[in-house]
């Protein structure tokens, strides 16, 4: 059984997928956000590096990676994975007070693998707000969607609050070759 599989199972709030996100979701994400020029990009919820080996992939080579990882196992083994990216392992809501710590002013474009359908408004709030503060004027904030949560209250509340604030959202075509299928959510400051 693999280890995102077992954690699912152990934890199904906090790790919202049985298995890591396929290449064609993964480029899908990272596509047309500026991560070529980007001096700062920020992971959150990067699970076992599936997303992180393509941001590192299309970054320029003086631009820095925070990833934000709330399990303490899977951050410990993104570190040993990525060592060139800064790995924290906090909530995705504390971003502007770790952007701090390592003195980045902002970041260029955030990119969420958190499972947001799954996640109370208090929190889904929390964690916006704390994005729309650590974004430069300009700046992306992409993340995924499966198909089957946009039904779910909290999938349709989440849409709504991209909507309300950024002033840009598009979404992308269904990438049907994930499991499940999703589609992403690109936003713009």
């Amino acid at each position: 059984m693999n280890e995102l599989f077992h954690r699912f199972l152990r934890h199904p709030l906090q790790v919202g997928a049985c298995c890591p996100s396929s290449r064609g979701l993964c480029r899908e994400l990272v596509c047309d956000i500026g991560l070529e020029t980007a001096g700062v990009v920020v992971e959150l919820g990067p699970g076992t590096g599936a997303v992180t080996g393509e941001i590192m992939a299309r970054m320029a080579p003086r631009g820095r990676l925070l990833a934000v990882e709330l399990d303490r196992t899977m951050a410990g083994r993104l570190r040993e994975r990525f060592p060139g990216a800064v790995i924290c392992c906090d909530s995705a809501a504390n971003l502007p007070s770790l952007l701090q710590q390592q003195n980045l002013s902002g970041a260029d474009a955030v990119v969420s693998g958190l499972p947001w359908a799954l996640f109370p408004e208090e929190l889904q709030r929390a964690i916006l707000d704390g994005v729309l503060e650590s974004l430069v004027p300009g700046g992306w904030f992409v993340t995924f969607a499966y198909i089957q949560g946009v039904a779910l209250p909290a999938g349709k509340r989440f849409r709504r609050l991209l909507r309300s604030r950024f002033s840009e959202v598009s979404t992308s075509r269904v990438v049907w070759r994930n499991l499940p299928p999703a589609f992403v959510y690109r936003c713009r400051v």
